[in-house]
């Protein structure tokens, strides 16, 4: 694996447990996504960065796949996959630990491929899109949900402002957000037709408490490699910055979401 995968693999491992509580806006994004995928037969599913299966849950719901395909890798989120879908009748699951440029499944083989809030870790982003494409038959569909540009533009004004500054935490945000644009390039690169691409930006309300768990269990992994005390006192200085900055409803800030479907032609 590309050592980006590792990274980012091992820390969704350590907050697999915690992972669904902390981003119930991630699971309704991934259930407006699906809904958005074309009416049609869609037997055999890939999800990339298939987490803990809430996406592929969502495709259940609405499809009745015969099979599905998950890749992910990190080994804690394949187990949460499992102990929530593996069981179930009437859906043969397949699970592969795994980045998205080293998929074990073969070219043309997919009906649907879906990537919910996992391609804004990808470190190459026109792989990622090409290799989602290969595993398209023709005519098939891709669907994608990733975080968008201008959003947590208010954590990053914290943590900009923290010293010593932390350029790999505060870098992290340009390297991970990306443009209607951007995403367009993607597909169009990889051969596909995009049919709808479109970004959603929300004001959120919420706890100072509750915004540093979502970012310790999504984000925590990029903090960089500092001692465990190093680490809590950066935490704490963030906590203070984002207390500084919160209002009478507490702590508010952007997030952005951007939602592709294309086509790979048949």
């Amino acid at each position: 694996m590309h050592r980006s995968h590792e990274s980012v693999s091992g820390g969704f491992t350590e907050t697999a447990s915690d992972y669904e509580d902390a981003v119930r806006f991630n699971i309704e994004g991934a259930q407006r996504l699906v809904l958005s995928i074309p009416p049609g037969r869609y037997d055999d599913v890939l999800d990339v960065g298939c987490g803990t299966g809430w996406a592929a849950q969502a495709v259940i719901d609405r499809f009745h796949p015969a099979r599905i395909t998950g890749v992910d890798p990190a080994e804690g989120m394949l187990e949460k996959f499992q102990a929530k879908l593996g069981g179930l009748e009437g859906v043969d699951v397949t699970l592969a630990k795994a980045d998205v440029e080293h998929m074990p499944v073969a070219d043309a083989s997919f009906d649907l491929v879906v990537c919910s809030m996992a391609y804004h870790w990808f470190p190459r982003k026109w792989e990622a899109a090409a290799a989602m494409a290969r595993a398209l038959k023709p005519g098939g569909v891709v669907a994608i949900l990733m975080s968008g540009r201008g959003g947590e533009q208010a954590y990053r004004d914290v943590i900009s402002n923290i010293e010593p500054i932390n350029y790999r935490w505060v870098g992290a945000f340009d390297g991970n957000l990306r443009s209607v644009p951007e995403m367009e390039d993607y597909l169009v690169q990889a051969g596909l037709e995009p049919v709808d691409i479109w970004m959603e930006t929300r004001v959120r309300h919420t706890t100072v408490e509750a915004y540093m768990e979502r970012m310790r269990v999504v984000a925590g992994h990029m903090i960089g490699d500092q001692s465990e005390a190093e680490v809590a006192e950066y935490v704490a200085k963030i906590e203070a910055g984002l207390r500084a900055r919160s209002g009478p409803r507490g702590w508010s800030y952007e997030f952005a979401k951007l939602f592709a479907i294309a086509r790979k032609p048949a």
